[in-house]
Order: structure tokens, then C-alpha cells, then sequence
């Protein structure tokens, strides 16, 4: 079983769990809903992927909390636009995920249509099968999504690029 983790308010939480679910369609990921208010409830689970993306404010205390649950992960994903919480990426341990929409994260996009993005990846990226995910430009219809932000958009797609499942050839 495959323990996400995601730091978010609730309406973010369940558009992500509910998204991601959906274009992965694995049943052996269980996402739990971290806030700032249930932080220190989540020192004992052994999360396999962190995923840091909201605004919300955390205190001294809970960052340590934090620091400590993420230092055990695999994978940490954050948004490098509105998450700054340095001490967690100088873990070399973790494979440290950012997206966002500055030319310095993993993943961003590259362009924006009415009906699709184009997602860049900008490092290389290893899944949780051991597999090579390249640098390139991946283009994602936005149909199946209503009105959602393009940021939840690099959150959504930055765990499917982790767990998503190699093809099978027939």
C-alpha cells in the first residue's frame, strides 16, 4: 500500500484525491488529508510521498513535525510557488519534486490553451518502480476537469507521474 500524504486545505484535498484517483485508477494508494490541525496525529505514519501545497500557515512546532514525517518519505512534491520551506528539500535522501509556474521547477508548464496544457518537465524524474520518467512536454486535455486551477493541475500530474503504471504490451 502506497501512503500519500497531502498537506492542503479541504476543498484542495479532495480535488487532487479525487482527480488523481481518476486518471490513475490503482487501488493500492491510500491518500490522508494532513493539516495543520492534525499534524501531530501523523508522526507515526510511514508515508511514502508527501505532497506540500498549501498556503496555509504552520507554527514553529508543526514545521519540526513536518520536517520529520517528510525526512522518512521517498517523494516529496511541493509547490515551489507558494511553499518555502527549505530544510526539507536539503534532504538528499528524498526525492525532492517542485511544480509550479516558475522556470526553476521540475515540473511547469509551458503553455496554456482553453482546452489544454502543455506540461514540461524539466528534470528527470525516477517513479516509484525505478523507472526513468525523461525531461520532455507531455499535452493534457483539460476536458475531464472543471474550472480547476492550474495548479492543481502540476499537483494532479506530478503524482501520476511517480505512480502512474508502465503499459503492458499485449
Amino acid at each position: 500500500m502506497h501512503f500519500i500524504g497531502v498537506f492542503a486545505n479541504n476543498s484542495e484535498f479532495e480535488i487532487i484525491r479525487r482527480n488523481v484517483e481518476k486518471i490513475i485508477q490503482r487501488n493500492d494508494i491510500e491518500f490522508i488529508h494532513i493539516t495543520s490541525k492534525n499534524i501531530e496525529n501523523m508522526k507515526n505514519i510511514m508515508f511514502e510521498t508527501i505532497l506540500l501545497c498549501s498556503k496555509a500557515k504552520i507554527k514553529d512546532t508543526q514545521k519540526i513535525t513536518l520536517d520529520k514525517i517528510c525526512s522518512n518519505c521517498k517523494y516529496i512534491i511541493m509547490n515551489a510557488d507558494t511553499f518555502s520551506h527549505t530544510k526539507i528539500v536539503s534532504n538528499k535522501i528524498v526525492n525532492c519534486i517542485t511544480y509550479g509556474l516558475n522556470q526553476k521547477s521540475t515540473i511547469t508548464i509551458s503553455s496554456i490553451q482553453e482546452e489544454k496544457v502543455i506540461i514540461d518537465i524539466q528534470r528527470n524524474i525516477k517513479n516509484i518502480d525505478g523507472n526513468e520518467i525523461e525531461m520532455g512536454e507531455i499535452s493534457i486535455n483539460l476536458k475531464g476537469y472543471k474550472k480547476i486551477n492550474i495548479e492543481y493541475v502540476l499537483a494532479i500530474f506530478s503524482i501520476y507521474f511517480i505512480y502512474k503504471r508502465k503499459k503492458t504490451e499485449k
